[in-house]
């Protein structure tokens, strides 16, 4: 057998090996992960809820006004005015915590370093009428008139001492604070998303940002709500600790379930958002 031959049988196995060789399979795009991105927008996330729950409970003079109408100070002016009218002959406590609150919230502008508007005293006025007449008497226009301005006397009184006007420092600059950093966080979120938009990894990132976000304002809140409050209102007693303390876990219990709804909201995401790259 010639060489020739020998070397045309071997060519040929070789191409025959080559045919049966599986063809390379095509390389598909996998899904790339970004955990910084996701934490990163955690973060933003969680400063983004704890400065828009203070600016709407702790720093919102209509929310805050309501709870201190239940706190000490509160139930000081209301038992003030329902003695008044039981001293008139109206009993039955006809002045209650939200009569109270538009006058309360007079007392917390003040704290805030905001203006003041004029209460309408028409809702006062109308429960005092009614409880005198279920009593079988009359009250006059000039008594309601007279209790609406006991009324603004007494949050007067309870919001304008010493202790309150040096606690009023220290809201304000907080609220300053709080303001300017909810709108860098925003600004920074808005340009974070519009990153994660571009790079294809909104829903990547939305997902686990809120979840995560929302367990730091759980921790966070749960923290500031021991050991937070009872530092804010050290070395102050009396009214001024009564109305920061109520405050202060007010405004962290609705922060801390803005947190829950954001875990939650965040782990729905994050399922959808699997199920549908599966698919």
């Amino acid at each position: 057998m010639s060489a020739n031959s020998r070397m045309e049988r071997y060519h040929s196995a070789e191409l025959d090996a080559g045919d049966r060789q599986p063809a390379p399979q095509q390389q598909h795009p996998t899904y790339q992960r970004r955990p910084g991105l996701a934490k990163w927008v955690a973060l933003l996330v969680a400063v983004l809820t704890l400065t828009i729950g203070l600016r709407l409970t702790a720093f919102n003079a209509s929310y805050t006004a309501g709870v201190v109408s239940r706190s000490a100070v509160g139930e000081k002016v209301i038992n003030r005015l329902n003695n008044d009218l039981s001293d008139l002959g109206i009993t039955g406590d006809p002045v209650t915590a939200s009569l109270a609150q538009p006058y309360l919230a007079q007392g917390i502008n003040q704290l805030y370093g905001k203006a003041t508007t004029s209460v309408d005293a028409t809702e006062l006025a109308n429960a005092i009428s009614a409880q005198a007449s279920s009593m079988g008497t009359t009250a006059s226009t000039t008594l309601t008139t007279a209790m609406a301005k006991t009324a603004q006397k007494l949050v007067k009184q309870a919001f304008n001492t010493t202790a309150m006007q040096a606690a009023a420092v220290r809201l304000q600059r907080a609220m300053k604070v709080n303001l300017w950093v909810m709108i860098g966080v925003s600004l920074l979120l808005v340009v974070t998303l519009i990153y994660a938009v571009g790079m294809h990894h909104f829903l990547g990132s939305l997902g686990p940002g809120l979840a995560l976000g929302g367990l730091l304002v759980i921790v966070i809140g749960i923290f500031a709500w021991l050991l937070g409050v009872p530092l804010l209102t050290a070395g102050t007693t009396g009214a001024v600790n009564s109305v920061l303390t109520t405050i202060g876990h007010s405004s962290l219990g609705v922060v801390i379930f803005g947190g829950v709804a954001e875990v939650v909201l965040g782990l729905l995401v994050l399922l959808g958002h699997r199920t549908f790259r599966n698919n």
